[in-house]
């Protein structure tokens, strides 16, 4: 009998909030994040124990197959997250503006962020912006009309502007600038921080100054939660050459099981993994060269 049968929309476990998270930060225990598009995998990501999930504009490249994240519209994001919020009423759920919905102004940065609450139903439980200097006012903004997470580090929206995919985090003006962004959005009102792409070593820095949990991707260990695309998971998305280092592809050891028992599984595994400290490993992690963090302090004193 599977035992992914009928999958309750609501869980029975406690539901996800602000207060949970900042909870789960001070215990020490590791916040289980995953990128998801659909009802169906929000489900069982609910049932596997999760417990919050960015819905984010990564579904241009995982589900709609374009190139990059740039030509999403916040009519898809409402629709995606409209999807995963049918599936789970538990789970925090994070919709991602994507590129052209805040830049402009605060104006278009409220007007797209309450879509997020008024068009999902149940309401999102907060946005997710990309964020440097230049738009923490919209973190602001936003922040004074509903929740919102700041997205620091690597941008994929802005990722031309810091000369490509690179991780972020290895000179003394990175390192100064990340610091700047994240004291200044938690100031803005931001509840929550992601950090994407960021030497471990820099990372851990940045967590110490801030009172909100910061999770993250690519970014090391030891952080208050841990994010990763659940295609990259499930071995679903084909990059390009060889793929990143920063996750773990899920590889099931049953037989004789369903596509949705394995997916169970690889959640499962993965809510283990996390809550364990066993994922991410030293195998997974960006650092700085050897005696790169000394010289980056010492320069910054």
């Amino acid at each position: 009998m599977s035992d992914i049968g009928a999958i309750p929309i609501q869980s029975k476990m406690k539901r996800v909030t602000i207060p949970v998270l900042q909870g789960m930060k001070e215990r020490s225990e590791v916040i289980c994040a995953l990128s998801i598009y659909d009802a169906i995998h929000s489900r069982l990501f609910d049932k596997a124990g999760g417990d919050l999930i960015v819905v984010g504009d990564s579904a241009a490249m995982t589900v709609q197959g374009r190139q990059n994240t740039l030509p999403m519209t916040m009519d898809e994001m409402v629709r995606f997250c409209q999807a995963v919020r049918r599936g789970t009423e538990r789970l925090f759920i994070i919709g991602d503006m994507p590129l052209g919905s805040y830049e402009v102004s605060d104006e278009d940065a409220v007007r797209n962020s309450l879509r997020f609450m008024k068009e999902v139903e149940p309401a999102c439980d907060a946005v997710k912006v990309e964020t440097n200097m230049a738009y923490v006012r919209r973190i602001k903004a936003i922040a004074d009309v509903c929740l919102v997470v700041a997205h620091i580090g690597l941008n994929p929206n802005k990722a031309a502007m810091l000369g490509g995919y690179r991780t972020q985090g290895k000179t003394k003006e990175s390192f100064q600038e990340l610091l700047q962004v994240i004291t200044a959005v938690e100031k803005a009102g931001a509840c929550m921080v992601l950090v994407e792409s960021v030497t471990e070593e820099i990372t851990q820095k940045l967590k110490k100054v801030v009172k909100i949990p910061v999770i993250g991707i690519a970014a090391g260990r030891n952080l208050d939660g841990q994010l990763v695309i659940s295609s990259d998971l499930l071995g679903l998305f084909q990059w390009p050459g060889n793929p990143p280092v920063h996750f773990e592809q899920y590889r099931t050891q049953r037989q004789g099981i369903t596509v949705g028992e394995a997916t169970l599984d690889a959640f499962r595994w993965y809510v283990k993994a996390v809550r364990e400290k066993i994922f991410p490993s030293d195998k997974n992690i960006h650092h700085l060269p050897d005696g790169e963090l000394r010289h980056i302090l010492e320069s910054d004193s």
